[in-house]
């Protein structure tokens, strides 16, 4: 059924990158990422200032100037280097992020290494106890200065001390968040994706970006041009190659009713739900609404389903009548669905001769 059949293959997608990701990758796959040329979507998001050349990576929201993140072995002279994304469009799931760069000399590196913690070598990689990676719990990462770091943890501790009560990014980053999404909006959502940010009083910055598909633990790369020198380093989170799973025959670009520039800002959930083509490509109105069980380790997924009302089995057996929409999307085309959006899991609801929507109470939730 067409319910969670996407769902199922991003499970696929997610696992296969997960063992893809403990493989040492190639040069040929890590320029191919960054090839203006090539199959992926380069976005330069900003410069980072380095004032001492050592470099921390790891999760802002956590793990910064904690022997959680990373800050590196190697250093750069200080200076400004551009920070930038390869991005994946995929016409299902959407964008995500493959990797960060932090570019060095501008040079196409001929080979890349392992980027060591402080204190430890390319040599130590395989010894007990050495982990050349960063935890990432908050779904981002950032690129900054290792003072920059102290300087934005004493920040932060204090931002803590002065509101006990409060959540970090909730309270403190998400509306700057969404400023920088609206004013540069290219492969951002509406709750941001990408930010160049200061702490307060200072003219130093972090890079933030969020981490592929999300948690775990990721590693940087350094890359060496035919000189020997620096070229590059990059922050690796998902290998192209998981999207090579089975999956079902995806159908050409559909004509969607509404036109992208139609669709305006009637939600902040950041959510997603299926529907069918009798609704976003022939644009009737809903006439039933289901609410699954979300999937847990997909904040994203909202459990919604959306139906015109008059699709048989026949019709939801093939998956190419149906598509996984942001239910900011789904709300354009129909704006009665939006007082229910908030229903349990378990609920459904069915449009009545009247044009109003009533609780189906034979479904799970409504009795």
């Amino acid at each position: 059924m067409g319910d969670n059949i996407w769902q199922n293959v991003f499970q696929e997608i997610f696992k296969k990158n997960l063992e893809l990701m403990k493989q040492e990758p190639e040069a040929a796959g890590l320029n191919a990422l960054f090839d203006r040329a090539g199959a992926y979507e380069q976005l330069t998001i900003g410069e980072v200032r380095l004032k001492t050349g050592r470099i921390e990576i790891g999760d802002p929201l956590c793990y910064i100037n904690t022997k959680y993140s990373c800050t590196l072995e190697k250093t750069v002279e200080p200076g400004s280097y551009p920070v930038s994304l390869s991005v994946i469009d995929h016409p299902v799931f959407g964008f995500r992020f493959l990797a960060a760069k932090l570019d060095v000399n501008g040079k196409t590196p001929v080979r890349y290494e392992l980027a060591m913690p402080q204190g430890y070598t390319i040599e130590d990689k395989d010894k007990p106890g050495v982990f050349a990676m960063f935890g990432v719990d908050t779904g981002l990462a950032c690129i900054c200065d290792r003072a920059v770091s102290v300087v934005y943890d004493d920040f932060i501790k204090e931002w803590r001390g002065e509101n006990p009560d409060k959540n970090l990014y909730d309270d403190c980053f998400a509306e700057a968040m969404k400023a920088y999404a609206k004013q540069y909006p290219r492969y951002q959502r509406e709750d941001g994706d990408y930010m160049d940010w200061c702490p307060p009083g200072s003219d130093e910055n972090l890079i933030l970006f969020t981490s592929g598909f999300g948690d775990g633990a990721y590693s940087g790369y350094w890359g060496f041009d035919e000189n020997g020198d620096k070229a590059c380093l990059v922050i690796r989170f998902i290998d192209p190659e998981a999207y090579d799973v089975p999956m079902p025959e995806l159908p050409r670009r559909k004509k969607f009713f509404m036109k992208a520039e139609e669709i305006k800002p009637l939600l902040e959930s950041g959510q997603f739900g299926i529907a069918t083509d009798k609704i976003m490509v022939e644009g009737s109105k809903v006439g039933y609404m289901v609410r699954n069980e979300p999937q847990e380790e997909h904040p994203e997924d909202s459990g919604w389903i959306f139906y015109e009302g008059s699709e048989d089995r026949e019709y939801c057996e093939d998956s190419g009548h149906f598509g996984l929409y942001d239910l900011n999307t789904v709300a354009n085309y129909d704006p009665d669905i939006i007082p229910l959006l908030d229903a349990p899991a378990g609920m459904a609801f069915f449009r009545g001769e009247d044009g109003k929507f009533y609780v189906d109470a034979g479904a799970n939730g409504g009795n």
